[in-house]
């Protein structure tokens, strides 16, 4: 595949439909043919289809492997044009957010974790983590996807935000002992985001989720922070309960779709 100097990209406005996408390079670099994603779609007319075939030219041309797209989970118009040309419905992903971050007296009972950044020495422990905690996503759950691929994403994405100019990788410690990893990210509205977060396989079953993420709310408040947000599958039934057990409200779910090229 040849090397372009910058990431695709494309815009379609007409009185029928509106539509922006772009290339999602960490993806790309990963799947080898290139990946894009839809990042804005509204149908405005019955005949937005035959627009629609303008993003297919330029997909095609670009010779994408994958196109993904997240809908708000009211725009059925939008999700029947996808499904119409050749997109499948593939996970609906909620983003809990908690504004009120809980007082250091909150949980006198609970055995806080220890929490710090990661060092380089401990990247081969997350990496190991980050390639086998994950499998109730997208990229998991789509059989057209290779899983393998899935892993090296997320193991990817622990590699770069390392040295990642906003994001910061924790790891949380019961002694010496690597139980869960966060990623974060502090944003200027005072929100703390959490891209990516974790229980180590093996600690898992164990009582160290809700420990996990009462620390690093604790971490988040410490740090100043007045909110955090964070982005789950809704297949994801044990993070869920344990995120409205520690009060994060639940705004509309999304759906995510998927077009992959076909192989036949």
């Amino acid at each position: 595949m040849q090397k372009r100097q910058r990431p695709a990209s494309g815009h379609i406005e007409t009185s029928s439909l509106h539509l922006e996408w772009s290339e999602a390079v960490w993806d790309t670099a990963i799947f080898g043919d290139p990946v894009a994603q839809i990042t804005q779609l509204e149908v405005r007319k019955q005949d937005a289809e035959r627009d629609f075939t303008t993003f297919e030219i330029e997909r095609d041309a670009l010779g994408c492997g994958l196109v993904s797209c997240r809908l708000s989970h009211e725009q059925l118009q939008e999700s029947m044009l996808l499904e119409a040309r050749g997109f499948r419905f593939i996970e609906m992903v909620y983003q809990p957010e908690l504004g009120r971050l809980p007082a250091e007296e909150a949980h006198p009972d609970l055995s806080c974790l220890s929490v710090s950044l990661a060092a380089a020495e401990d990247l081969p422990s997350v990496l190991a983590i980050a390639g086998s905690a994950f499998g109730s996503e997208r990229f998991h759950m789509d059989p057209r996807l290779d899983s393998a691929l899935a892993d090296q994403r997320y193991c990817n994405w622990v590699n770069s935000s390392v040295s990642h100019p906003t994001q910061r990788l924790y790891l949380l410690r019961d002694q010496q002992r690597i139980v869960a990893f966060f990623i974060t990210e502090s944003q200027t509205d005072g929100t703390c985001y959490w891209h990516l977060t974790a229980v180590a396989p093996d600690a898992q079953g164990q009582g160290y989720g809700r420990r996990a993420w009462l620390t690093m709310l604790h971490q988040a408040r410490d740090q100043g922070a007045t909110r955090v947000q964070t982005c789950i599958a809704a297949r994801n039934h044990r993070v869920l309960n344990l995120y409205a057990r520690l009060d994060f409200r639940f705004p509309p779910p999304l759906m995510t779709f998927h077009w992959v090229r076909s192989t036949a």
